[in-house]
């Protein structure tokens, strides 16, 4: 193989944090355009005459950041961080880190190219996505004994 081909084939790996950049560039942008109409809209009220807080009540500007649509009934609405500091969201991270892991584990125990269990680059990869997993469970743990609760203002 020459070229691109033995690039492509040494480093296919690289198209998944690719398209995650990618994919949170998209999410900023799109996140920036709402932000700017929304700004837009209270620019035009407010040429209008009308009263700056009457304008952010009426569009919801306590309201206005929130994830994308996302409601906990048992915790109400708390602000845009929340959908991925939620129990939820953190239990799910905290699974799916740990799968990534075990993972890991099989492909150093399996296709190693050293001595198991810390030989190697799946090792290591597996040894950081343990300890990633590690503080995932106990964030996880956190939000569920102690969840966040909506402000009172």
């Amino acid at each position: 193989m020459h070229g691109f081909a033995d690039f492509a084939f040494s480093y296919w790996w690289l198209i998944f944090p690719l398209m995650w950049f990618v994919s949170a560039v998209f999410g900023m942008w799109m996140h920036h355009r709402r932000q700017s109409a929304a700004l837009d809209l209270m620019k035009t009220y407010a040429e209008k005459g009308r009263d700056p807080a009457e304008i952010s009540r009426m569009m919801g500007a306590d309201q206005a950041d929130y994830a994308y649509g996302y409601r906990y009934p048992r915790y109400g609405f708390l602000g845009r961080g929340y959908w991925r500091y939620g129990p939820y969201w953190a239990w799910r991270k905290a699974i799916m880190s740990a799968c990534v892991a075990a993972g890991f584990w099989f492909a150093a125990y399996y296709w190693g190219d050293g001595e198991f269990p810390f030989g190697g680059g799946f090792s290591v990869v597996a040894v950081i996505m343990t300890i990633i997993a590690a503080g995932s469970l106990i964030f996880a743990l956190g939000a569920t004994i102690f969840p966040q609760r909506p402000s009172q203002s």
